[in-house]
């Protein structure tokens, strides 16, 4: 009982911390797409356009199996090498007869 006073006691004699400003107010702002990226200035978030990937919308089936998957797909990324049959969109698959796996999504 005494330490634990003891201690409230010497966590009220703490020196308080103090904010200055500095000379310095930039905000860092960090590009989303690349988080390790080097801090952008505000010219350069004004005049420049956010990149973008371009999205992988190819779909693999199995030579077994009557489901297709995306490329970003857990299912698609299991088939095998030998097994897998690759179509350039959704629409060419569907129209083989294949239909989307129930655990994949657009």
């Amino acid at each position: 009982m005494i330490s634990y006073n003891l201690g409230q006691i010497n966590s009220l004699e703490k020196t308080p911390i103090s904010i200055k400003n500095s000379a310095n107010n930039k905000a860092e702002i960090f590009d989303a797409v690349n988080p390790k990226s080097q801090t952008l200035n505000s010219k350069q978030t004004q005049n420049s356009k956010p990149q973008t990937q371009k999205l992988d919308t190819r779909v693999v089936v199995s030579k077994n199996f009557d489901k297709y998957h995306y490329s970003w797909c857990s299912g698609g990324k299991r088939i095998k090498p030998e097994n897998q049959i690759w179509f350039n969109s959704a629409q060419e698959a569907e129209s083989k007869g294949y239909v989307l796996a129930g655990n994949c999504a657009k």
